[in-house]
């Protein structure tokens, strides 16, 4: 088939966010033998104007992509993020090409309401809308399209994710265990528990725009993913384990996954459900750090573990999976044979 996927491929930045999950899905259908192009909506509409805005652009940008939608034919565009294509556009797109199918998919964390709403508005115009939250008690309130709307696993990729941590013994690591990323919502306060409390020769880095660290994009950010031996996927608030959706995870937990690092996650996610004993689910941050501390005296367990989570995630969730789960689920197709519950949330 032919796969138009609109998303945020970055130009701006030479491609700086690579390891995005828009390029992973690209990969993915071209590696299940279809063709996939890829049009980064954002970019079009700064360029579209001398002043290099995308508020100014947004116009152009649609008529382009109904343009390149038009000579392309696809059989299948797979929407990211595209808080700025409108409604009449989507009508324009189906217009144009009878028969088409079209899908959007979220990666963020749903008690966002202004996201939250926008997606809901996306995918009403969809055929089939996905996201990585499995919660459906959370997600029947959010306005969804009833039948069309499916959990999405985030996708690791063998071609971008290509460190094996779980291969290099602990001590040859730069970090005991470390984590990359923002410090927003109950992060820090995560953060400043796990250093307060491991032990003082524990080489715990805490970088990647956490504490006003500097933030690490492309080549660079994986190559430092793969300095620590372990790395807790902390959740943005982990004070209300009851509130925590079921199986949501941001793109970080297919990054180290791929990379074959140990990967500790809020039990109240249940990870487990999907990974099974591949990754290691922490309580509370007490536990958090209890787990850490195990996993640096036994260097055995944390690399077979990490193997583990490694094999199952390019196994169940690769973005070859994940790619032709999203054309599964939006053709109709049968998706009883992928390793989650498949039916609409």
């Amino acid at each position: 088939m032919r796969v138009l996927i609109v998303g945020y491929f970055d130009r701006k930045h030479l491609f700086r966010n690579y390891y995005s999950v828009d390029s992973k899905l690209a990969n993915g259908f071209i590696r299940a033998g279809h063709n996939a192009l890829c049009f980064s909506d954002r970019d079009h509409a700064r360029e579209a104007t001398p002043f290099n805005t995308q508020k100014l652009g947004k116009t152009k940008m649609r008529d382009k992509l109904v343009e390149a939608a038009g000579h392309y034919r696809p059989h299948l565009i797979v929407f990211g993020h595209c808080d700025l294509i409108d409604g009449a556009t989507y009508q324009r797109l189906r217009d144009r090409l009878a028969g088409v199918r079209m899908a959007a998919f979220n990666l963020d964390p749903i008690f966002r309401p202004k996201t939250m709403g926008d997606f809901a508005e996306r995918a009403a115009h969809m055929d089939a809308a996905f996201i990585t939250t499995a919660d459906r008690k959370a997600l029947a309130e959010l306005g969804l399209p009833k039948g069309r709307t499916f959990f999405m696993p985030n996708p690791a990729d063998s071609g971008i994710e290509t460190a094996r941590v779980f291969d290099i013994p602990r001590e040859d690591l730069k970090f005991d265990g470390q984590f990359l990323g923002t410090g927003i919502e109950k992060r820090e306060e995560q953060l400043d528990h796990i250093i307060a409390h491991l032990s003082k020769d524990y080489r715990f880095n805490a970088g990647g725009r956490s504490f006003n660290s500097e933030r690490l994009t492309s080549t660079p950010f994986l190559d430092a993913l793969a300095e620590g031996a372990v790395s807790p996927n902390l959740p943005l608030d982990d004070t209300d384990p009851a509130k925590t959706p079921y199986l949501y995870s941001s793109d970080r937990l297919g990054q180290l996954l791929g990379q074959g690092i140990t990967t500790l996650t809020f039990a109240a996610s249940r990870h487990s459900d999907l990974y099974e004993d591949g990754v290691m689910e922490y309580k509370d941050r007490d536990h958090l750090v209890a787990l850490m501390e195990e996993l640096r005296h036994d260097d055995v367990k944390r690399r077979l573990i990490g193997e583990k989570g490694y094999r199952i995630a390019l196994e169940r969730t690769s973005s070859t999976k994940v790619a032709e789960y999203i054309l599964d689920a939006t053709f109709g197709n049968d998706t009883s044979g992928y390793a989650w519950n498949t039916s609409p949330v």
